[in-house]
Parts: C-alpha cells; sequence; structure tokens
C-alpha cells in the first residue's frame, strides 16, 4: 500500500467503472426495448453525456476509494499482518461490488436512476468507514510489546 499503489488503483478503478457504466448504457440503450438489438456502435454516443461519465465515476466514486486507501496507510504505518490485508481487500471488494451494482441500476432508463447513482454516494463509505474502523482498531496493536514470559492461566 504505497502512494503509487494507491494511484495505480484509482487509476484502473476509474478505468474499470468507466467501461462498465458505458457498456451497461450501450446495453440499455434504446435498441433493448425496440427491436431485436441493441442501437449499432457508431450511433451510440449520440445519446451519451461523455464529459459527464468521464468525471462522475472517477472523482465521486472513485476519490472514495483514494480516501480509504490514505487512511489505511496512515494508521498502519507498514505495519501489515494478514487480518490487516484481509480486512482492507474485503471493504474494497464489497464497496466495489456496491457501487457496481449502483452503476448498472443507473445505466438502465427507468424514472429514478439518479436516486441509484446516489447508493454509490450514500452507501458504500459506510462499508470502507467499518472496514478502515477495524483497521483502526487492530493497528495500535502495532506499538504493543511482544509477549513473553509464560502465559496467565
Amino acid at each position: 500500500m504505497t502512494r503509487r499503489g494507491t494511484w495505480l488503483r484509482y487509476g484502473l478503478l476509474s478505468a474499470l467503472l468507466i467501461g462498465i457504466h458505458l457498456g451497461t448504457r450501450w446495453f440499455f440503450s434504446e435498441g433493448v426495448y425496440q427491436g431485436d438489438a441493441n442501437v449499432p456502435l457508431r450511433r451510440f454516443p449520440d445519446n451519451v453525456h461523455i464529459v459527464d461519465l468521464l468525471t462522475f465515476t472517477p472523482i465521486f466514486i472513485g476519490l472514495k476509494f483514494v480516501a480509504y486507501d490514505s487512511a489505511v496507510r496512515a494508521f498502519t504505518k507498514g505495519y501489515r499482518p494478514p487480518a490487516v490485508m484481509v480486512i482492507f481487500v474485503a471493504g474494497y471488494v464489497v464497496a466495489l461490488a456496491m457501487d457496481v451494482a449502483c452503476l448498472i441500476a443507473a445505466s438502465r432508463p427507468i424514472a429514478d436512476s439518479g436516486f441509484a447513482l446516489l447508493g454509490s454516494i450514500l452507501q458504500t463509505p459506510f462499508v470502507l468507514l467499518l472496514a478502515g474502523a477495524i483497521i483502526a482498531g487492530l493497528a495500535p496493536n502495532k506499538d504493543a510489546p511482544p509477549q513473553t514470559g509464560p502465559k496467565a492461566a
């Protein structure tokens, strides 16, 4: 968990989420409801706001993962036992899965698709906060002296 690793994960995560969002928008485009095939790719970008797509996902979804990465790195300061790494990855994966579900729900042409995007802004930070709190609870163990001598009965 280095600074370069944080920004590399941010870039890969943003590219993955933009691809998923664009792919699901194409899948749920007009062709799904008006015939056997989706809108041809040459006509598809006409109804997609590319600037909105390229800015929303990296800013509102990606930056919370950067904050999570940075907070965990600040708490642990080089203390990385397997339990901390498992909790870190589990929090990341669960929040990412929730964000992907919200993006897929927001890509459907329904009246409340905007509310689906609010899930990635309002719900997944709680998962990251919970994982970060668990890691912060484990982090003070790095300063504890090693256990020596006989064990208490």
